[in-house]
């Protein structure tokens, strides 16, 4: 799928959630999961992808006048939904601190060039991803910062009042498959991929609960 045409996609998609939101729910901040249209600059801070294209221009420069590991000269729709909410832009990750008051106010795990299927999936190929980084590591992030947040009460409070952003993530899989096999093959990874967000958006996997909390 094209990159406008996926645009058009998200933009449909996160539609009826900002207007939910005009209309009085109230968000307090985001949790955010996907690739480089949702990175907003933990790409900058990996190894693999710090010095990669959006850590030097053009990247950033009509909106934030330096590069900020966007990859794009502007903002993101991840932006524009923080302002459409009124919410803080979610810190990335890899750039926020390991305390509570980091966190509390959402947090951005996106990873440019992130696939959804982990580095196992691809080594059963013969297939390596461009960036070491899968949903399943942004998940466990997540979970990470669940153990900071403190009582299972506490986390159910902030999590009621914030909005998940899930994707989009998926295309880097087939762009790894495609660098190496036929377009046949990579259509075998679409029920892996789907099935690999799906268990993002199923809520025992994203919030797992502890009966020893209190």
């Amino acid at each position: 799928m094209a990159p406008f045409s996926r645009f058009l996609m998200a933009v449909a998609l996160l539609y009826p959630v900002i207007s939910v939101a005009a209309g009085g729910t109230r968000y307090s901040g985001i949790f955010s999961f996907g690739d480089s249209l949702t990175d907003t600059g933990n790409s900058l801070r990996l190894p693999a992808t710090g010095s990669g294209p959006s850590s030097r221009p053009p990247y950033g420069e009509t909106f934030f006048r330096r590069p900020t590991g966007r990859a794009s000269d502007g903002r993101l729709v991840i932006d524009f939904i923080v302002d459409a909410l009124g919410v803080p832009n979610p810190r990335p990750y890899l750039a926020a601190g390991k305390t509570a008051g980091d966190f509390r106010r959402g947090v951005n795990f996106a990873v440019g060039g992130a696939t959804a299927l982990g580095p196992d999936f691809f080594s059963s190929r013969g297939l390596k991803p461009f960036v070491p980084v899968s949903l399943a590591n942004q998940t466990s992030w997540f979970k990470n910062v669940l153990q900071l947040l403190g009582s299972v009460h506490e986390r159910r409070r902030i999590m009621a009042r914030s909005l998940f952003v899930v994707g989009e993530i998926g295309v880097n899989d087939y762009l790894v498959a495609l660098g190496n096999n036929t377009a046949r093959e990579a259509r075998t990874l679409v029920p892996h991929i789907v099935a690999a967000v799906r268990s993002v958006l199923t809520v025992r996997k994203l919030y797992p609960h502890h009966s020893n909390d209190h």
